[in-house]
């Protein structure tokens, strides 16, 4: 079975339209590249009981849960708070994130710059020398910043810790074909093969292609035998390029 992700985007600034989301895009494609399979992304305010409701059914549904946003020193940086709610355990201060701010800032720490040391009681905090602040880690959860420079070096850490699984193998066919034509044959082609993934794209800026097709599987022989249906069932002409 393959492993499976749910993405936590935590941010009044993203359901106002001020910030555009660009975290759970990359944090999809780098996900995918370790084997793990995203099944579902929510975007929420920054309110503690509801991040704590979705951060406790995330937890539960899936092997990991990846949040952003919500961890900086403002009043409004309430992640950890929801966190810790969710599974019922106090926030509590880690002495290596203090000793790491105060060798930041120096001993004499604001009220501000000490939230930024509070983790969920029984929490992991994960040291790197390729990032700054640690990682935090509470069960299946890694609590992550929600500037994307800050977000992407510290997924860095993440792909350290989780690779496990070679990506999914992958094909892309692009067809000068309506999606209504070719959709029987689609649907034949996933009927025979459980184990291929297949999406069907209409594209309308185009001239030479209407339709991309993708194909992904982790099994090789399953995806060439979807493939090479396709390939069979559509006139040669029909067929303008394909992509590994």
């Amino acid at each position: 079975m393959r492993q499976t992700a749910g993405i936590i985007i935590i941010g009044d600034e993203i359901l106002s339209g001020m910030v555009q989301d660009t975290n759970s895009l990359f944090m999809v494609r780098a996900l995918r590249q370790m084997g793990i399979e995203v099944r579902r992304i929510s975007v929420i305010r920054d309110e503690v009981d509801e991040i704590a409701q979705e951060a406790k059914a995330f937890s539960d549904k899936f092997d990991y849960v990846f949040t952003s946003g919500g961890i900086g020193p403002t009043h409004d940086d309430v992640t950890i708070e929801g966190i810790a709610r969710a599974f019922g355990v106090p926030v509590v201060i880690d002495r290596d994130l203090r000793a790491f701010l105060e060798k930041h800032y120096g001993s004499d720490l604001t009220p501000a710059q000490l939230r930024m040391a509070e983790i969920p009681e029984g929490a992991s905090v994960i040291k790197d020398e390729s990032i700054g602040l640690p990682l935090i880690r509470f069960r299946n959860i890694y609590i992550l910043p929600g500037i994307p420079t800050y977000l992407e070096g510290k997924f860095s850490v993440i792909s350290k810790l989780l690779f496990s699984e070679k990506p999914p193998l992958f094909k892309r066919i692009y067809v000068a074909e309506y999606e209504t034509k070719i959709a029987p044959l689609l649907n034949e082609i996933v009927k025979c093969h459980q184990e291929v993934k297949i999406g069907s794209y209409p594209v309308v800026d185009r001239k030479d292609y209407s339709v991309m097709i993708t194909m992904e599987s982790y099994n090789e022989a399953q995806l060439e035998s979807a493939f090479r249906q396709l390939v069979d069932g559509l006139p040669s002409e029909k067929i303008l390029k394909i992509e590994d």
